[in-house]
């Protein structure tokens, strides 16, 4: 029942329609019945048409969506990929810099000091 209320509303308004126009001109009660019931039946059937033609478009953008999410979700996860690989190259380097600082350090020490500057 979800996917009809776009014909039932369709095919109400043309009965409506029809119903007006047959009181405006004082049509007999056999030529309205008549004019109400061939309007439902055509209308019926264009809001059957409608509805399909709703529907597909609905479920085309609905997978047009996803796939536009699943799109951004590959890219958000391309990105964080690529920042935690920047975040290594960094760490690497840095890592690379420290440990030749404290060579550095080592290399620069007197023999006759010890860590806090005593002498052996």
């Amino acid at each position: 029942m979800k996917e009809k209320p776009l014909a039932i509303v369709i095919t109400l308004t043309g009965g409506l329609v029809a119903c007006i126009c047959c009181i405006i001109r004082h049509a007999g009660l056999l030529k309205t019945l008549t004019v109400v019931l061939i309007s439902l039946i055509v209308f019926m059937i264009i809001g059957i048409i409608v509805n399909k033609i709703y529907m597909t478009i609905k479920s085309e953008v609905e997978e047009r969506d996803k796939e536009l999410a699943r799109i951004e979700e590959e890219a958000r996860l391309a990105r964080l990929e690529e920042g935690k690989s920047r975040e290594e190259e960094e760490a690497s380097e840095n890592g690379e810099e420290d440990s030749q600082s404290e060579e550095d350090d080592w290399a620069n020490a007197t023999p006759s000091e010890g860590e806090n500057g005593e002498e052996f």
